[in-house]
């Protein structure tokens, strides 16, 4: 039988204070994943990268993903943001990542941040601020008299909001079922199967979503 009372809250759990600030579990797991994803890019640019390059001949497994994932933010912002495609392809690659190993940490018995609506507030201002930056350099005034009428100002503040409200919506849940299955008779079988290809196809299936939303929306603020 399920207990109730077990599941997970909205509100993330603090794990200590300092002073009168709080750090969450959603926290703490954040500062994991960025410094990961930091170390982790030191690693292949210091390390692999010029292997790659003395030896162009040379292939693997790992150097394939790695081109594969950075072509495919390439290709994308190339074809969606125009000029702007070396900026905003890093920038978004960089959020992807963050989304998509903030997601796979739930392997780890940890929260995940995108399941703190903080965090992905976060990650549509950042969107946002690129529409409108974006936007201002294409357009100059153009752009800005576009917010003259009411309905385009108002889109425009709704997205990230939208955005955040999507991606908190989409990995909650998830994490909410996953906890459920937990706490069902199989909790002993069933996770060891559904957890890590659940958790895997989420995470890969939310990053991509939030890069190739966000590139639409830049991309029409261009248009």
């Amino acid at each position: 039988m399920m207990n109730i009372e077990h599941l997970p809250t909205i509100a993330p759990k603090v794990l200590f204070s300092i002073g009168s600030f709080d750090i969450t579990v959603t926290m703490f797991s954040a500062m994991v994943v960025t410094v990961f994803l930091i170390l982790f890019a030191v690693v292949v640019r210091v390390v692999f990268v010029p292997r790659w390059n003395a030896d162009l001949k040379h292939t693997s497994g790992f150097r394939m993903l790695v081109e594969w994932s950075v072509g495919l933010f390439d290709k994308n912002s190339r074809d969606m943001t125009e000029n702007y495609a070396g900026a905003v392809g890093a920038i978004y690659f960089g959020c992807s990542a963050f989304i998509m190993f903030g997601i796979l940490i739930e392997l780890f018995g940890l929260r995940s941040p995108m399941s703190d609506l903080n965090c992905n507030i976060i990650l549509g201002m950042i969107t946002f601020f690129a529409i409108f930056i974006i936007g201002f350099m294409k357009k100059r005034t153009r752009r800005l008299t576009h917010y003259g009428a009411i309905i385009p100002l108002v889109t425009d503040c709704v997205v990230p909001f939208s955005m955040a409200l999507r991606l908190f919506g989409s990995v909650f849940s998830g994490y909410l079922i996953m906890d459920i299955v937990y706490q069902t008779a199989l909790k002993n079988i069933l996770p060891v199967v559904l957890d890590p290809l659940f958790t895997l196809f989420h995470a890969l299936m939310q990053a991509y979503i939030f890069m190739f939303l966000s590139m639409n929306f830049i991309n029409e603020a261009i248009e």
